[in-house]
């Protein structure tokens, strides 16, 4: 090989640059201290270094937002804390607030005490740390509690990174704080009518007012109350006259309605014997809502408190469904009484059960007229002429004398009608009043009963009003009926919204079965109802409102549609305008609206929003709320196609639904000619004759069965529902311009008139009963379903259940101990109040709820706190391995550097010799 100097001289820079580099990078370890500076040094090195890098840097993060998440957390478990103490001090108040001796001087200082605390525990409420309120959830720049004690922010956890894909919540939202809920609390509600013990009071009329207990018998709660006051005042009653054989027929029915553990509805009546204790009432009570009579399946327990209110508390905990309201009825001797006019008339009760007896009444519930149809249909009307002479089938009663009258139906027109029928009756006669006493009744059709076969509330009421009947009380609530009057202890849920300047509110949450959870808009309104809505095909939900405009609306939503043959049934809406008494009035265009629920629903094949018919399970209380909306608002589904439509359906459907059939049976042509009279438009046409075709299928004539499938047919073809739907949703849209309908935070119906400060709309919403779903049943101790909804009813008051409310609380407890109410007073300012031994059970959850919440953002505290020193620590050991894997050892890198220092002197000295050997050195 032959070695010239081209190739020495490329030898040599390679070994320079070779050496120079290696020489570099030890000269940079030690001036750096790290192995390497750049990735393609060592790959190994470099990826764990950025993997330690990157751990150092999140943990430094964590370290960062946690020390901050610890300051909130701090100031949030301080607060907490003052908020104890505050809630303290106020029940230490309320404890004094229960002493008897104060006067109402004293009481309203007190009262004015605990306003203050409650002021302070707003103030606690809305504390801010550095601009950001520490309960309002996410909305930190939203006060949580306005001066009315609303909470305004949400339910949403603020959270801090305390490592990968791990956070820890520092945050007490004030939803769960002021508005949440225990599921270790039972539901307890109480009646608030104190019952005497009436015959201590009959035996020792100077004694202090003794109320009952347990252990007392139904005589001592009805006491001389078995006699009605006329007979008691001419033959008082003695504590002799208690034996029960002396008061056999005068079992007391007690009848409740309500809502059972479980969420199901129920109406039941109990009739009870004069010596049935209380203690047999209240296990009574329970066993209507739902407990076993083997006492092995226990959901609630029924006591008696010592002011003589009954208290049911739900065993199970976490449950707030149930629900009761209960009268008790006990038939009086009393005489049967009817007075027309100036004319009084006592029914001699030896003929009454062989007549069926009704009345008549003006507007002001004064009797006009006596209606009598006796066994053989032989009819009495007994009434006064343009002149207020009486007289019976329109024939004058001469000579009669001076009312009162006793009236012997039986012997009415034996002789002819005349005075001699219309004898004197005596009021002051012990006798003649103990002969004409009965303990019947009548029922809806006027039939001579016994109180045990009552099976509607207003029949009910009649008898009450009509003095034959002793009617035992034990709740009152002071709402209004749909009248506007008070209402009576009879009463369950036919009851006006109560009104709060412009905003109207049900007082019954609208609970979902199962979840124990409020309902929402969205909530289907199958979730809360109190059995299957269409079970039973008369099952409604009924509605009168009073519209801003001052007119009056009955609304129907039908459940199950009668011409409706589908799987499952069409549901019906109908909107009839009516009069003050509910009585509907016939201008042009009544009912104002019929059709049906409906909903839009997005064809994403052609873009637009097609008109559906919501069925029964698929109904919210979105749309319900709609519906009252666009009714108090007066602005109604301006649909003339649904209304011709669905009327012209209804005659047909009645005019084949009738037995016998008629002689003239409508075939496909006349069905189709009907159906689309007073309807203009011919694509409507077209549907409308595709249906019947489809219906009718060769059929000779209709029945009820096609005309069911051709309404069918029709509300569900896309065209004919997109155009109602189209009319119905204009109505809605309208209507929420001056009306907003909403559940609200508790589940609560709210109703606002946007445009008023003081509202006149009135909303009355419950279920219309009927003869084949009566109100209760037809039997003594007979129970049946119960209604289906409740939006404000004259329920049991609850003393406490699991959710809470603080703020609102804490208002009604300042009110009962500035009214004096110690526990329930239906003649107080608020009839519902549970007073302030109800107060005292309540601020017990209530701190007991906060105290919880406290402990959690002591816990939240911890983590943090924990977490940030633990991220401290972790930093250190990621940094002392960072250390490890990427930088060099000085004492190593400085013997490296030195040999390969002699490395590159000893190729620059071998280089620079070679350089200087010559051909002459070998010659």
């Amino acid at each position: 090989m032959r070695i010239t100097n081209q190739l020495m001289n490329f030898t040599n820079v390679y070994n320079y640059q070779k050496n120079s580099s290696t020489l570099y990078q030890s000269q940079q370890a030690f001036s750096s201290g790290l192995k390497i500076q750049h990735s393609y040094e060592g790959s190994a090195i470099y990826v764990d270094a950025a993997r330690l890098e990157y751990e150092g840097n999140l943990l430094k993060q964590v370290e960062t937002s946690t020390l901050k998440a610890t300051e909130f957390s701090k100031n949030s478990d301080q607060a907490l804390n003052d908020f104890v103490l505050k809630l303290t001090e106020f029940k230490t108040k309320l404890i004094q607030a229960a002493n008897d001796i104060h006067d109402a001087t004293s009481r309203n200082a007190i009262a004015n005490d605990l306003e203050g605390i409650k002021q302070n525990l707003i103030d606690i409420a809305n504390t801010t740390i550095n601009g950001q309120y520490l309960f309002s959830g996410t909305a930190l720049d939203t006060k949580p509690i306005d001066s009315l004690g609303n909470y305004h922010g949400n339910d949403q956890s603020i959270k801090a990174v305390i490592g990968p894909n791990q956070t820890s919540q520092y945050n007490i939202d004030g939803e769960a704080l002021f508005l949440g809920s225990d599921n270790d609390y039972n539901k307890i509600i109480t009646t608030n009518v104190n019952l005497i013990n009436h015959y201590n009071k009959l035996e020792h009329p100077n004694d202090a007012v003794k109320y009952i207990s347990v252990e007392d018998d139904l005589r001592d709660l009805i006491g001389e109350n078995y006699r009605s006051e006329e007979y008691n005042k001419v033959d008082k009653m003695e504590t002799g006259d208690f034996e029960k054989d002396k008061l056999v027929d005068q079992d007391t029915t007690f009848f409740l309605q309500g809502r059972k553990p479980d969420g199901t509805t129920f109406a039941t009546k109990i009739t009870m014997t004069p010596d049935s204790t209380i203690q047999g009432l209240l296990d009574n009570i329970g066993y209507a809502l739902g407990n076993d009579k083997d006492n092995k399946n226990k959901l609630v327990e029924v006591t008696m408190n010592n002011s003589g209110q009954i208290e049911i508390k739900d065993i199970r905990n976490g449950n707030q469904m149930t629900e009761l309201h209960l009268f008790g009825l006990t038939p009086q001797q009393s005489t049967e009484k009817y007075k027309v006019g100036n004319y009084e008339i006592n029914i001699d009760p030896a003929t009454s059960g062989n007549y069926k007896i009704t009345t008549t009444k003006d507007a002001d519930g004064n009797i006009t007229e006596i209606t009598a149809v006796g066994n053989n249909n032989q009819t009495y009307t007994i009434n006064l002429n343009n002149t207020n002479q009486l007289q019976v089938n329109n024939q004058v009663v001469q000579n009669i004398g001076n009312p009162p009258f006793a009236l012997d139906l039986n012997d009415l027109g034996n002789n002819g009608i005349d005075a001699n029928d219309f004898t004197t009756f005596d009021p002051n006669d012990a006798d003649q009043v103990r002969e004409m006493s009965s303990t019947k009744v009548r029922d809806k059709d006027g039939s001579w009963v016994d109180v045990s076969e009552l099976s509607d509330l207003a029949t009910i009421e009649e008898n009450v009003k009509n003095g034959k009947v002793y009617l035992t009380e034990f709740i009152k609530s002071g709402f209004e009926d749909t009248l506007g009057a008070k209402n009576n202890a009879t009463d369950y849920n036919k009851l006006q919204f109560e009104q709060k300047d412009n905003i109207l509110t049900g007082s019954v949450p609208q609970i979902i079965k199962g979840k124990n959870e409020f309902a929402t808009d969205a909530t289907k309104i199958k979730d809360v109802a109190g059995a299957g809505l269409q079970d039973n095909p008369d099952s409604n939900m009924t509605m009168h409102i009073k519209s801003k405009n001052g007119n009056y609306y009955e609304v129907k939503i039908q459940f199950t549609d009668i011409i409706s043959a589908a799987t499952p049934p069409a549901t019906s809406l109908s909107i009839t305008q009516v009069d003050q008494d509910g009585n509907p009035v016939n201008p042009p265009a009544n009912p104002v609206y019929q059709g049906n629920i409906m909903l839009g629903k997005y064809n994403e094949a052609t873009k637009t929003t097609d008109g559906v018919v919501t069925t029964a399970d698929d109904i919210s209380y979105k749309q319900i709320n709609d519906i009252v909306a666009m009714v108090a608002a007066g602005n109604m589904p301006e649909d003339d196609i649904s209304n011709g439509f669905n009327e012209n359906m209804k005659k047909l459907f009645d005019t084949v639904n009738t037995i016998p059939l008629p002689p003239n049976i409508p075939n496909a042509t006349t069905v189709k000619s009907e159906l689309k009279a007073n309807i203009n438009d011919p694509e409507i046409h077209t549907i409308i004759d595709k249906a019947v075709d489809t219906a009718f299928n060769g059929a000779a004539a209709a029945d009820v069965n096609i005309l069911k499938n051709i309404k069918d047919i029709v509300i569900n073809d896309p065209v004919y529902a997109t155009g109602r739907f189209e009319a119905y949703n204009k109505a809605v849209d309208a209507a929420s311009a001056g009306v907003n309908v909403e559940l609200n935070y508790r589940g609560q119906m709210q109703i606002t008139d946007k445009s008023q400060t003081v509202t006149g709309i009135e909303v009355t919403i419950f279920e219309e009963f009927s003869d084949d779903k009566p109100e209760f049943g037809k039997e003594a101790n007979s129970s049946v379903e119960g209604s289906l909804f409740n939006f404000t009813a004259n329920n049991m008051i609850s003393i406490d259940e699991p959710s809470v409310d603080i703020f609102k609380d804490l208002d009604d407890m300042i009110a009962a101990v500035r009214e004096g109410s110690y526990r329930g007073n239906p003649n107080g300012t608020d009839a519902r109040t549970t007073g302030i031994q109800g107060a005292l059970k309540r601020i017990d959850h209530i701190q007991d709820h906060v105290n919880k919440l406290h402990t959690q953002i002591g816990s939240f505290t911890n983590v943090l706190e924990s977490s940030g020193t633990r991220a401290n620590m972790m930093f250190v050991n990621i940094e002392s391995v960072k250390s490890d894997i990427i930088g060099a050892d000085l004492g190593e890198t400085m013997l490296i550097y030195k040999q390969q220092l002699m490395q590159f002197e000893a190729m620059l000295q071998t280089s620079s010799m070679i350089g200087k050997i010559s051909l002459l050195n070998y010659m």
